[in-house]
């Protein structure tokens, strides 16, 4: 009923040349954005809700996705996507069949340079810290979860709800905490 496959968003998806697959699904109004040297790449079977009613569990926000100076993201086939943000400086990959829980940010940058000299710096953006991040297949993350740079997930983990992830872990893994860390092999 609430269910709506928004053609607005997808105007301005192409308008930024966002590559997106086959039988994309838009469940309201989420914003996807690539800036000039950046690239946005949807695989086929993508479900994105950027809707208070696509999810109960309480989409706070739209799902918004960003690539932006050279940064890069790749998101796999049949992932499904939840009032999240996923925004890429560098490098971020999604595997194939992964669930991102409501409210997920994943980022591979800081932001703004640790250095407070740096922060004042009016091109204080070539001083940021970026590293990739990279999701196995098969991977299920938790609502309200924090995924930070340099973080690889290996295929078919589970991340707790309302983790905070930084670094490597092995496939078939159960993730939680702050910081998060393997609790038990699956």
């Amino acid at each position: 009923m609430f269910k709506s496959n928004c053609f607005l968003p997808r105007i301005l998806m192409d308008l930024c040349k966002v590559k997106k697959g086959k039988n994309l699904r838009l469940i309201g109004w989420p914003f996807v954005f690539r800036f000039k040297n950046a690239s946005v790449t949807i695989g086929n079977d993508v479900s994105i809700n950027s809707n208070f009613w696509s999810n109960l569990l309480g989409v706070y926000q739209r799902t918004i996705i960003v690539a932006r100076g050279t940064g890069k993201i790749k998101i796999g086939n049949d992932v499904g996507i939840s009032g999240s943000t996923i925004y890429a400086w560098d490098d971020i990959e999604i595997g194939d069949k992964c669930i991102i829980g409501v409210n997920t940010k994943i980022v591979d940058t800081d932001f703004h340079p640790i250095d407070p000299v740096a922060r004042q710096d009016k091109d204080y953006h070539s001083k940021v810290a970026c590293k990739p991040v990279k999701i196995g297949k098969n991977v299920f993350i938790g609502m309200n979860t924090l995924i930070l740079k340099g973080t690889e997930i290996g295929d078919n983990c589970v991340v707790g709800a309302g983790s905070v992830v930084s670094g490597k872990f092995p496939e078939n893994s159960v993730i939680a905490g702050n910081p998060a860390k393997v609790i038990r092999s699956i």
